[in-house]
């Protein structure tokens, strides 16, 4: 695709962020209390593993009420350890699912621009399963939650995560998706989840990779802002809450 053409989407996808229907994400905007929860319990559990001080949205969570603030206190407190299976999050895809099709005719001005939003997404997820192919991460809203992590960092601050921070970030997402709401969820509704977060990761990243390797400086922009739209839409976080999770 002609970089002219990226830019293009790129600007009418940020543009129309402010407008995308819930009904493109109803099951996870309908539950965003308790994905919010999700993410910022995954922010702090990282901040503990990286032994720094926790952000003060930890303070609200007792699991961490004997943990280290930014204003200091006392050393985390010993928490139970509970085998989490690696997969607890899979599910079994259902067909038909039109949820990223219909993010696209969103964000689309035109059945051309629609067309290619499609095949970004699709190069997305192409991106998804090859980095992360054999860790058994496929079809695991822990997987693709970590995706859409791990594309807003690299989106926001240009680096690539190591391996371990993948990990980390994935097994703290997968523990506690595990005791949500989300893992008692149907296949449908789990289908939809997963294709919309591997959309709304793939999307910023390749506009964000072919800005940089065009020398784009406005699509690099662009692709942030797309990035911060999708996480504020999905997440109702800051994408610099999200970069902090690696």
């Amino acid at each position: 695709m002609k970089p002219h053409s990226l830019a293009s989407i790129c600007v009418a996808a940020a543009l129309a962020l402010s407008i995308v229907p819930a009904a493109h994400a109803q099951f996870w905007l309908a539950n965003m209390a308790n994905n919010n929860q999700v993410v910022e319990t995954a922010i702090c559990d990282s901040a503990l593993k990286k032994h720094q001080s926790l952000p003060a949205i930890c303070a609200k969570y007792p699991k961490y009420s004997g943990a280290k603030s930014r204003q200091g206190g006392a050393s985390p407190a010993p928490s139970a350890s509970v085998k989490v299976s690696p997969v607890a999050t899979r599910f079994t895809p259902v067909a038909g699912d039109d949820s990223v099709k219909q993010l696209a005719d969103s964000l689309g001005n035109s059945p051309q621009e629609r067309q290619q939003i499609l095949q970004l997404a699709a190069a997305g997820e192409q991106l998804f399963e090859k980095k992360y192919r054999g860790k058994g991460w496929d079809h695991t809203i822990a997987g693709a939650m970590t995706f859409f992590v791990v594309s807003a960092h690299i989106v926001n601050t240009g680096q690539q995560p190591d391996a371990d921070a993948e990990n980390s970030l994935y097994a703290s997402l997968n523990a506690t998706l595990a005791q949500s709401d989300i893992a008692r969820a149907s296949n449908k509704d789990k289908t939809t989840l997963y294709n919309v977060l591997l959309a709304c990761a793939g999307l910023p990243l390749v506009f964000y990779v072919d800005g940089k390797e065009h020398g784009n400086a406005a699509q690099v922009e662009q692709a942030k802002t797309m990035a911060a739209g999708f996480s504020r839409k999905l997440l109702n976080i800051e994408p610099e809450a999200l970069a902090k999770m690696l």
